[in-house]
């Protein structure tokens, strides 16, 4: 038993308290750390801490009685292990320094000043243990009473959860803090001073949901990370079960004895693309699954009506972050240019409506005024090469999905994976099916009537373009039928799960509406579906 120069016989011990923790977000919970057993405000009875003291001779000379001495609940007080006792002399004051857990290494003192903690933040998040210091100082050596003893927290805690917009749908497997501080030196007056000069990345494996409030870590997965403010690199990368990541930049000042709780969340907005009568293009932002859907579009009639209405085709693929699409939305075809003027004429006495973009068939001239056809619908498709559909017929495994445009009469809707025929009596244009019909990627050009014939003055109208367009049927020797061009087909490429639709069927339309057969130019849509 160790006693002090003096007559008292108080025995020296302690009243202790430790922290909450600093709750800096409103939507975290706090949650105590894997090494921080503190129920309340108080360490709990059970546990144990450290204690070194200096003692001053009264001349302003200080000597360390006692030595990283481990301290305990002991008769209902908080004592060393070995029995001291204040001197009963005023001026022989003490300082103290208390350290938790009662196992950290690389701490140096000297007698009459603060001691200091060498620490590097240890890369596996388990060995990343929540240190808590305190110090008392200057307490007079005639001191009567229990020397209180306030622990903070010297980490600043990080955790993550999803926010309030949710993530793209997966499984979150990892976390990983870029570019942090993580050397330094302690000072149990409470001050850090960071090695500025090196850096590190901080990861764990984790197994999150994507729904909006889910904790990704908490308790004892916390990041225990030196106070610092952050480099102008840091950041945090988030990583899915199928390899993707995602990372964003972070800013500000980490304080020690606050829990930073990071909300992440990112939307993967839908892509929409209306006709521009061009290629779009469209960057895969994110690896995973996405559902593809295109509508074909319209025709004209021949005779002023309405043409065939255009397909539907939708699909979930598998896409690379970075892949690039071809998105080649198909124009509604024209209707004729009519005229009653006999000296209006190019081959005949009324011009036919241009096919729609990509793939449509142009309508035949007629003969007579209000006698020319309507122009077929132009497909809509996707494809991991640049082009009109019909560009592509050297490179088909490029293309992904197609949606077959309407012919020039209303029955010869677009694909399916056959498109709808026209008839008229007799005659016939078919649809564009899966290996055959007029071109791969382009719809026929309506017979042009060139004089009055037993069969009439009207021309023929243009087929509907697809993965293989219609056809328009050709009668020859000045002969008119009187007919519309055939719709094109629909298309699934490789790895596209889903379905193509003809454009006689009811199917939802882009806008939520359910439809028989898409009307007027086509449309396409890229929606993310999950990174699982």
């Amino acid at each position: 038993m160790n006693i002090f120069e003096g007559d008292n016989n108080r025995q020296i011990n302690f009243s202790v308290s430790a922290p909450e923790w600093k709750n800096t977000d409103s939507l975290a919970t706090v949650k105590a750390s894997r090494a921080m057993p503190v129920g309340g405000t108080s360490l709990s009875t059970s546990n144990t801490f450290n204690l070194i003291a200096d003692q001053n001779d009264g001349a302003g000379n200080y000597t360390t009685l006692i030595n990283s001495q481990a301290v305990s609940y002991t008769n209902n007080m908080w004592k060393t292990s070995n029995n001291y006792y204040w001197s009963g002399t005023a001026n022989k004051t003490m300082n103290f320094y208390a350290y938790y857990p009662s196992d950290i290494s690389n701490i140096s003192h000297t007698a009459g000043s603060a001691p200091t903690l060498s620490y590097t933040v240890p890369n596996d998040v388990v060995n990343q243990i929540d240190i808590m210091t305190a110090a008392t100082n200057n307490v007079t050596g005639n001191t009567n009473s229990s020397t209180s003893l306030a622990f903070s927290h010297i980490f600043a805690a990080v955790q993550f959860s999803i926010g309030s917009a949710g993530m793209p749908t997966g499984t979150i497997t990892g976390i990983t803090l870029n570019n942090i501080l993580y050397k330094g030196v302690y000072n149990f007056n409470g001050t850090w001073t960071q090695d500025a000069t090196v850096k590190s990345s901080f990861s764990q494996t984790v197994s999150s949901s994507t729904t909006a409030g889910t904790a990704i870590t908490s308790g004892t997965t916390t990041f225990m990370m030196m106070p610092q403010t952050l480099r102008s690199d840091a950041s945090i990368t988030v990583t899915y079960s199928n390899g993707s990541t995602l990372t964003q930049s972070i800013a500000g000042t980490w304080t020690a004895g606050n829990i930073y709780t990071y909300n992440i969340s990112k939307t993967i907005p839908v892509a929409n693309f209306g006709y521009t009568g061009n290629v779009q293009t469209y960057t895969v932002p994110f690896t995973g699954t996405y559902k593809l859907e295109v509508w074909g579009a319209q025709g004209t009639s021949y005779i002023k009506g309405t043409g065939g209405n255009g397909g539907y085709s939708y699909g979930t693929i598998s896409l690379t972050k970075n892949k690039v699409l071809y998105v080649c939305v198909g124009g509604q075809g024209n209707s004729p240019t009519y005229s009653s003027d006999y000296s209006y004429s190019v081959s005949g006495k009324s011009l036919g409506g241009t096919g729609g973009y990509n793939g449509g068939g142009n309508g035949g001239d007629g003969f007579t005024a209000y006698s020319g056809c309507g122009g077929g619908g132009g497909a809509t498709h996707i494809a991991t090469y640049n082009g009109v559909l019909k560009e592509l017929s050297s490179n088909q495994a490029s293309v992904v999905i197609v949606a077959g445009g309407g012919g020039s009469t209303s029955e010869a809707a677009g694909g399916g994976i056959n498109g709808i025929s026209s008839t008229n009596g007799t005659y016939t244009s078919a649809g564009g099916g899966q290996t055959s019909g007029y071109q791969f990627g382009q719809g026929q050009a309506g017979y042009t009537k060139t004089a009055y014939g037993s069969s009439g003055a009207e021309g023929n109208g243009g087929a509907g373009g697809g993965w293989y367009g219609g056809y328009s049927y050709q009668t020859g020797n000045g002969n008119g039928t009187n007919i519309g061009g055939g719709g094109g087909s629909g298309h699934l490429g490789s790895g596209v799960t889903g379905s193509t639709i003809a454009g006689n069927t009811s199917f939802t339309d882009y806008d939520g509406t359910t439809v028989t057969g898409h009307a007027g130019n086509g449309y396409a849509r890229i929606t993310f579906v999950s990174a699982n």
